[in-house]
């Protein structure tokens, strides 16, 4: 690099570096999709993209305990967060790798998509928009880079999604993305502990991949061939 390059990307601040960000490392992943980019969450970042999704609509279908929705006064103040600002976050779930969904036009946070453990124990991908950025077509987009962190960067050759009976929207997205409708368990236990009917979708590819982030070492990693 050249000295007077150099200099300039030495007078990056934070939030520069992690929007320029490229490529996975160890401290976390990165996926871009047009004017959006998906990475791993400062500890701001994760409050914003919480803040998405606690609002009374939301909750109807996300189902979360009550001390992880974050209240209304301080709900507007969370999703004015500056993406690339804050501490680095450590995840409070050990079986969970989430991405914060950043608006890179608008310079927001408004959303987040997840691989976790599933009701079967097996990898299962969903996540959330902040109210406005719902009802346009914006869920295929998240869903989808849900299937890429799977697939491209976790190694991961077969995830699978839920949504509960009714929620016509989140499995159209889901579709929308590639995912297929299977055959599952009949019901979902939400975390407040709420039974729902459940709707099981599925996405498969024969060749699998690990990047250089961070991996979810509770699955066994797919064969690479």
């Amino acid at each position: 690099m050249l000295p007077a390059t150099k200099g300039i990307f030495d007078r990056l601040t934070r939030r520069g570096r992690l929007m320029t960000k490229r490529t996975c490392d160890r401290q976390g992943h990165v996926i871009r999709n047009g004017r959006f980019l998906f990475r791993t969450p400062t500890a701001w970042e994760y409050a914003a993209a919480v803040a998405c999704g606690s609002d009374r609509a939301a909750q109807r279908w996300l189902g979360w305990q009550r001390d992880s929705i974050v209240a209304e006064p301080a709900r507007a103040d969370a999703l004015r967060v500056v993406p690339g600002t804050g501490p680095d976050w450590v995840s409070p779930d050990p079986q969970s790798l989430d991405l914060v969904m950043i608006d890179v036009e608008a310079h927001r946070c408004v959303g987040l998509v997840s691989v976790h453990t599933g009701e079967d124990g097996g990898p299962e991908t969903g996540g959330y928009l902040a109210p406005d950025y719902r009802g346009r077509g914006h869920g295929r987009v998240l869903f989808a880079a849900g299937l890429t962190l799977a697939h491209d960067h976790l190694g991961l050759s077969r995830v699978r999604a839920g949504a509960e009976v009714g929620n016509v929207a989140s499995a159209r997205s889901l579709q929308a993305a590639g995912l297929v409708r299977v055959a599952g368990p009949p019901t979902y236990r939400l975390p407040d502990g709420r039974v729902t009917e459940a709707w099981w979708f599925q996405h498969d590819v024969p060749r699998p991949t690990q990047c250089a982030g961070p991996q979810a070492t509770w699955f066994p990693a797919s064969p690479i061939l």
